[in-house]
């Protein structure tokens, strides 16, 4: 039997080959599960169903394939779903895409070997036989080309849900959802909570809707693009949880405090004027969050270290606990400041600032002029000077307790403008 004109097969071919299908199916099984480990169970259940329906598919098609033409590409339309589900099931069952081509490998060996002697034995001459090969090979190829997009498609879902479950899990941390609802979130998203974490905000760019190019897409995809793409820049965690507020981020940290991670957060937040809440059992999430947010706030009014309209290196909040504890009344701060500093009043500027430099130290240092004029760099005698019309604007005042208690507070809680 010789292949005919055109390089199409014998019309008898796909009969003599059909013969073969008898026991074909389960030797190519048993091989499988002989030298692929991962199938080397008991085919049962779905599993099972799915093997030996792709297997018997692939032979029943393998064989309409060749009694309709010859080498060229195989369609594998009317088949194809059955391999993409077979992909699928591969990563759901967790199994990596190398196992299941290795395993079309093994069969296709084996059905190489069984078909082609029937072939032979049936009449093919020698370029029959390499046509068919070719067949069979390119058969394979368009197998487990459909395979990996089946099992892209499962990894890809499965990364849009893990990471559609991230975002919800950061919003619920940063509102303060139940604990229960957090839990059940976190184990659907295979994320193990840590006992401990922080909230952390990324600041959106300033003035992001000034600067942005006329035609930059403003709608809430874009808007959701754009946050995405500052996400995959950061040096943290890609599975930590966050949530989106405009076009800032916010970001829920394990473990803050432990061994490095501080310096760690101070490398992966450089530049970008982030603001580290204080670390906390998790339930107590949107605690972390809401003290960052505050200490966002004070910043912003310049009465924390750091620049409100451009990016700095992150602060942390624990290291401000004093500045923001008195942050929390203005009104309060601004009353008392008022009535502590009024001896200042009616002064230049320039003398009311430096007169309230020099208080502060004197205050801090307990009166240590020398400590003092090192501090400002200026000369003992300038310190001398100083606190003389210190002395008279204050009057007994500075020898008070409370007094000097109160000028403390209100010139520490200012130290990045003149009073």
């Amino acid at each position: 039997m010789q292949t005919v004109p055109g390089g199409q097969f014998p019309s008898d071919l796909a009969d003599i080959l059909r013969l073969e299908l008898v026991t074909l199916s389960d030797d190519l099984i048993a091989a499988i599960a002989r030298e692929v480990p991962a199938y080397a169970r008991p085919l049962e259940g779905s599993f099972g169903r799915g093997v030996h329906q792709g297997v018997e598919e692939a032979l029943m098609r393998f064989l309409t394939v060749v009694g309709t033409h010859s080498c060229g590409p195989p369609d594998l339309a009317t088949s194809r779903e059955v391999y993409v589900r077979l992909g699928r099931g591969e990563f759901r069952a967790g199994r990596s895409l190398d196992t299941l081509l290795g395993a079309y490998r093994v069969g296709a060996r084996v059905a190489w070997r069984r078909l082609a002697n029937a072939a032979r034995h049936g009449g093919l001459d020698a370029d029959g036989l390499v046509s068919l090969a070719e067949t069979m090979f390119a058969y394979v190829d368009g197998i487990s080309g459909a395979t990996a997009e089946g099992y892209a498609l499962a990894q890809s879902q499965a990364a849009s849900e893990r990471g559609r479950l991230w975002d919800r899990l950061g919003e619920l941390l940063l509102s303060g959802g139940s604990p229960v609802t957090i839990e059940h979130t976190a184990r659907a998203a295979s994320y193990r909570l840590p006992d401990i974490l922080a909230a952390v905000i990324v600041p959106g760019p300033a003035n992001a809707d000034t600067n942005a190019d006329t035609n930059a897409d403003t709608s809430a995809d874009g808007q959701e693009e754009r946050v995405n793409h500052r996400v995959g820049c950061l040096a943290l965690p890609p599975d930590a949880p966050r949530a989106i507020k405009g076009d800032d981020i916010w970001m829920f940290i394990g473990d803050p405090a432990g061994p490095g991670r501080r310096r760690w957060l101070e490398r992966a937040l450089a530049g970008l004027g982030a603001i580290v809440g204080p670390a906390v059992p998790w339930p107590e999430a949107s605690a972390s969050a809401a003290r960052a947010a505050f200490a966002r706030g004070v910043r912003d009014r310049g009465a924390l270290p750091g620049a409100p309209d451009g990016p700095g290196e992150p602060l942390f909040t624990d290291d401000h606990l004093a500045q923001l504890l008195l942050a929390q009344d203005p009104a309060l701060l601004a009353d008392l400041t008022s009535r502590r500093l009024a001896p200042l009043d009616g002064l230049p500027a320039k003398v009311r600032a430096r007169l309230a430099e020099t208080l502060l130290l004197w205050l801090r240092l307990r009166g240590q002029r020398g400590r003092i004029a090192a501090e400002l760099q200026v000369h003992p005698q300038t310190i001398r000077y100083r606190l003389n019309q210190l002395r008279a604007l204050f009057g007994d005042g500075l020898d008070d307790p409370d007094v000097r208690f109160e000028l403390e507070l209100v010139l520490r809680a200012s130290p990045c403008r003149s009073p």
